[in-house]
């Protein structure tokens, strides 16, 4: 399950599971949605470190749903990789999603957080 926690008014942590599963965006979701009805716009750190991929076709695609549905609302995104894979994935992310994303190592963390509260 994918777990969150705030790290400022308007940015949130994400911490990806091994395995995104089915439910866990229709979880977060009131959260987000609470947060950018306040602020408009949010930022979000996700430490992906450990994240490994979806559970099935379904995990995936609620997961794009999600972002689809979110990324005109979110102003930055860092994300805390742990695989190569990860950084190749971001790359391709940037080119079709609306907010500012970077991808950190995971010995770059104190950097990732700054960039997103800063």
């Amino acid at each position: 399950m994918i777990k969150t926690e705030m790290i400022s008014a308007n940015a949130v942590r994400i911490t990806a599971p091994e395995k995104l599963q089915v439910d866990d965006f229709r979880h977060i979701a009131p959260q987000i949605d609470s947060l950018i009805s306040q602020h408009g716009k949010i930022r979000l750190l996700i430490d992906a470190s450990g994240f490994n991929g979806w559970e099935n076709i379904e995990a995936f695609e609620n997961h794009a749903g999600f972002v689809k549905n979110h990324q005109q609302k979110v102003e930055r995104i860092a994300v805390i990789v742990g695989h190569d894979w990860h950084h190749w994935l971001i790359g391709a992310i940037r080119m079709f999603v609306h907010p500012e994303v970077r991808a950190f190592d995971r010995s770059q963390e104190s950097e990732a957080l700054q960039w997103i509260v800063g």
